[in-house]
């Protein structure tokens, strides 16, 4: 699975698709397509169970013998042995550091215990895929099981004309400065009408070489990614943690809502659009990532990114989102407070990228 960001931890915690080297991960769907899809049974893949923060990985071996052979005395003879001494090296550094980051992000943690996470993301999913004309959802339900035998089983049992499966990831970054949610979401026709307009075999493929969801067979590719930065991060974690924590960890609450609201009327729209797949030489705006991306639209809220590959980025400008929400955002059972202003980037979307 492509990420757009050079990161320590992937951008989403996702099952593997077979040819996903040599495609694009976007594709936006036809109108006319998209209505030949219908009704959709909808899979929201959220394998965690709680937020948690990224790390950064050790990869030693990747230096191989000659790293080895620049530390100071090693022997010559050790060298050979070294790439796999350095795997089991990395191994032990990295569960160190996971350890790490776990203790520092668990304050963080009990502040959020009320924020239903996969609820309020399974209700703002429904809310958004529902407001797309033409969509008619057969079920959406959340599920923690997000492997490709898993999802092979449910597409190959679902009764409806396509599935579409969306799997979503919250995580605070390595210097827990900013949170990151991100949303990958494929539909796939399953239904014999559905898969004649897809212009696919009427029956599901059962050969490893080409499993029935390979990439090459989805109707509709997309990766959303929503980042708010806190607007007193520095480049201590410690006091990062302290920031995020102060008024009852207010900030991150609003911050985790909003992303749940951008990221699903992003993909609603995102649905709609007519996106082109912009060549890199039209990408002249500078982003966290290092990559160039092109400049959707830019509000008080946030401004809004396309990369090259179609893929969105949402950079919330989080001190704005917070003063116009609720005193009170966080509720277990609500569906997400912080909804997108009329003014908000998300609008723009459809009306810009659909273009």
């Amino acid at each position: 699975m492509f990420a757009i960001r050079s990161a320590v931890i992937p951008v989403l915690a996702s099952f593997v698709f077979a040819g996903c080297t040599h495609l694009p991960p976007t594709q936006p769907v036809k109108p006319e397509m998209l209505g030949a899809l219908q009704p959709v049974e909808v899979k929201v893949g959220i394998t965690q169970p709680e937020l948690y923060a990224a790390f950064v990985r050790s990869n030693a071996a990747a230096g191989g013998a000659a790293a080895c052979g620049a530390v100071p005395g090693l022997g010559i003879l050790l060298a050979a042995a070294c790439g796999g001494a350095m795997g089991a090296v990395d191994a032990s550094i990295n569960a160190t550091r996971a350890k790490a980051a776990e203790e520092s992000v668990r304050p963080l943690k009990d502040e959020l215990v009320e924020v239903n996470f996969d609820q309020l993301m399974r209700e703002s999913v429904t809310q958004s895929l529902q407001s797309v004309p033409r969509m008619q959802l057969a079920d959406v339900a959340v599920t923690k099981t997000v492997t490709t035998e898993a999802y092979e089983k449910t597409f190959k049992a679902s009764t409806s004309n396509a599935v579409m499966f969306i799997n979503l990831d919250y995580h605070l970054s390595s210097d827990f400065s900013t949170l990151e949610v991100s949303a990958r979401g494929l539909i796939y026709a399953r239904g014999a009408e559905a898969r004649k307009a897809a212009k696919l075999p009427a029956a599901l493929s059962a050969t490893p070489s080409e499993p029935a969801l390979a990439l090459q067979n989805s109707s509709y590719r997309s990766t959303i990614i929503y980042t708010a930065k806190h607007p007193a991060a520095s480049d201590d974690a410690a006091k990062n943690i302290d920031a995020w924590k102060a008024d009852n960890a207010r900030l991150l609450k609003v911050a985790l809502l909003d992303g749940i609201a951008q990221s699903t009327a992003l993909l609603a729209a995102d649905l709609q659009s007519k996106h082109p797949v912009y060549a890199p030489a039209t990408a002249n705006v500078d982003t966290p990532t290092g990559m160039k991306a092109n400049l959707v639209s830019q509000r008080n809220t946030g401004k809004l990114l396309r990369y090259p590959n179609g893929s969105l980025y949402f950079d919330a400008a989080l001190a704005n989102v917070a003063a116009a929400a609720p005193a009170a955002v966080a509720a277990p059972v609500a569906a997400p407070v912080v909804a997108p202003a009329p003014d908000s980037a998300v609008q723009a979307v459809v009306d810009t990228a659909a273009k």
